[in-house]
């Protein structure tokens, strides 16, 4: 794993902080630690994209003005808590990691919970637009079905009696 870490060391030493991100991101599917996160969020924050800079380093709490200035930039980007536990790679949000992640994943989840009752954020239409839409898929759906049922029992019938 060090090996894949020295790499992208490397690459990004040599000028290719493409494949310095590619690296980084690959290792953090085995290995999570704070080390990769803070050196993939540093390649990126480089590169120009604050907000996925940002969101590594929620969460590993890095707390100084690069980190301040990506954790802006990624909330202005991701706006509500849904957004902002997506953003995170996956491989970084199911690692049990700061109560700052699981604060994170609570806020989102209650996002979520009350989205689905139909109380979404305040000036939003609730949700009953959803459910008159899937009734009347239901109910088109149900429709051809039987225009279909009774267009092969004539086709069946004359067939039969010809």
């Amino acid at each position: 794993m060090t090996d894949q870490l020295a790499r992208a060391r490397h690459d990004l030493a040599s000028g290719r902080a493409w494949k310095a991100r590619d690296r980084l991101h690959g290792l953090l599917c085995v290995r999570q630690d704070d080390e990769v996160l803070d050196l993939l969020a540093t390649v990126l924050h480089g590169m120009g994209d604050l907000p996925a800079a940002g969101a590594l380093w929620f969460v590993t709490g890095r707390d100084d003005d690069r980190a301040r200035h990506s954790l802006a930039a990624w909330e202005e980007r991701h706006g509500d808590a849904e957004a902002r536990w997506r953003s995170i790679p996956a491989s970084v949000r199911h690692v049990d990691r700061s109560e700052s992640l699981r604060a994170l994943d609570r806020e989102a989840r209650s996002l979520a919970r009350s989205r689905r009752r139909g109380q979404g954020h305040e000036g939003e239409p609730p949700a009953r637009w959803q459910e008159v839409l899937g009734a009347t898929g239901c109910a088109v759906v149900g429709l051809g079905l039987l225009v279909v049922f009774a267009v092969g029992v004539v086709v069946s019938w004359r067939w039969v009696w010809s």
